[in-house]
């Protein structure tokens, strides 16, 4: 089977970074999968994506060696079971709040007697290679999102059940449930300690740390705080930034008639 860099490279304490996909389009999975990112997320939760176009989308980012994840709507089995037959190398589940929660999301990934995912998964095999079914639990990640106050407080719990790989930290969610403003910058000190509990819950034990960002400076700094799966802004934001940056260097000088 295919291995999962990024999971070769958390195991031998290397970082990774990727990037979120939040519009539909294949042309731009494929564009971001050419930049370099070690693995990019096809955003099912908080975007214009869905199960219709999501074999395009990992198509997309199979033309190269970025690794394909997919950030679930909910917990659903369907979106779990669906995602990872077309190929998803991992799945990145919102709103983690129990060890219970953790255990059942792992077991929606693995074939018996491990857990309870059914056969069927015409891509994963074209993907992954012949023996999927046999090394699929081994390849395959499980990235909790803790974005809640019930997250965090649960952290170390859910990140010491096997089978959960890394946590993914979401910031403006995790800004919410604890009485803040999304949009606060900097993150308030309660906001920020959160997230040092999250990073030390899984550290002690040996699992990834994960958050998103939104510049290259920010992510630096979190790096630099331990983290190893690591978010550099969304698809979107790069168009909308790099479009914003062009046009406000344009002179318009204007002309005179005669």
């Amino acid at each position: 089977m295919r291995a999962n860099r990024v999971k070769e490279l958390i195991k031998s304490g290397r970082p990774t970074v990727g990037s979120m996909l939040n519009s539909g389009s294949p042309l731009i999975a494929e564009i971001l999968a050419h930049a370099g990112f070690d693995w990019l997320i096809v955003d099912l939760e908080h975007s214009e994506n869905h199960l219709a176009n999501l074999q395009a989308m990992l198509q997309a980012i199979s033309t190269t060696a970025t690794i394909p994840f997919v950030r679930l709507p909910t917990q659903d089995v369907l979106f779990i079971k669906r995602s990872l037959d077309l190929g998803a190398y991992g799945i990145v589940v919102p709103q983690v709040e129990s060890v219970e929660e953790a255990e059942a999301v792992v077991k929606a990934t693995r074939y018996p007697p491990l857990g309870r995912r059914s056969w069927g998964t015409p891509r994963g095999l074209l993907y992954g290679g012949p023996d999927y079914f046999t090394r699929a639990a081994d390849e395959i990640m499980v990235v909790a999102m803790l974005e809640t106050a019930a997250g965090v407080q649960n952290a170390r719990q859910i990140m010491a059940v096997d089978g959960v790989d890394a946590c993914f930290v979401g910031p403006n969610d995790l800004s919410i449930s604890l009485g803040y403003s999304p949009e606060a910058t900097p993150l308030s000190p309660e906001v920020e300690g959160a997230i040092e509990t999250v990073k030390s819950g899984a550290a002690a034990e040996g699992k990834a740390a994960g958050i998103q960002t939104y510049t290259a400076t920010a992510l630096n700094e979190r790096l630099e705080q331990g983290f190893t799966f690591v978010g550099l802004s969304t698809d979107i934001r790069f168009l909308s930034t790099a479009a914003k940056s062009a046009v406000s260097e344009v002179k318009r000088i204007g002309i005179s008639s005669v």
